[in-house]
């Protein structure tokens, strides 16, 4: 092969590799409504503290008692790591029961959102994302 078609195979590969990223990552605004912030209520059944988002499941029950899992992505492990959470400080806040979690629904799934603050049963949360005023307009 020439050098000019092994630099074109190079360059190729390095594209395809550099885009990868890219592709498997997301923006907030381009998944998720930021324009609307709504409430769920709930119990964690299970943290999944992998990259490159952590995920948040929470049971939420109807008035029929039929149980609707939400899947609630929040920041990287190094973000939470840095804010000072922990998935224990999650799971050990969640198992005095009910949860409050305030989100930015997703645009394509009806049971999924982005985390802005998740308040624990017995009044202390975590804020990760977001302004103070979209939680007041979510609570009113």
């Amino acid at each position: 092969m020439s050098l000019t078609g092994r630099l074109g195979v190079t360059l190729a590969v390095a594209g395809a590799i550099a885009a990868s990223p890219a592709r498997a990552h997301h923006s907030v605004p381009g998944t998720f409504d930021v324009a609307r912030t709504i409430v769920v209520k709930g119990t964690v059944s299970k943290v999944d503290w992998i990259n490159p988002h952590i995920y948040i499941y929470v049971d939420v029950k109807d008035r029929s008692g039929a149980v609707t899992t939400w899947k609630v992505e929040t920041l990287p492990t190094n973000h939470m790591r840095r804010a000072g959470v922990t998935r224990a400080d999650i799971m050990e806040g969640a198992k005095a029961g009910e949860v409050t979690v305030h989100l930015y629904p997703a645009l394509k799934n009806p049971t999924a959102g982005f985390l802005l603050r998740i308040t624990f049963p017995e009044g202390h949360f975590f804020h990760l994302f977001g302004e103070e005023s979209e939680i007041a307009r979510a609570s009113n």
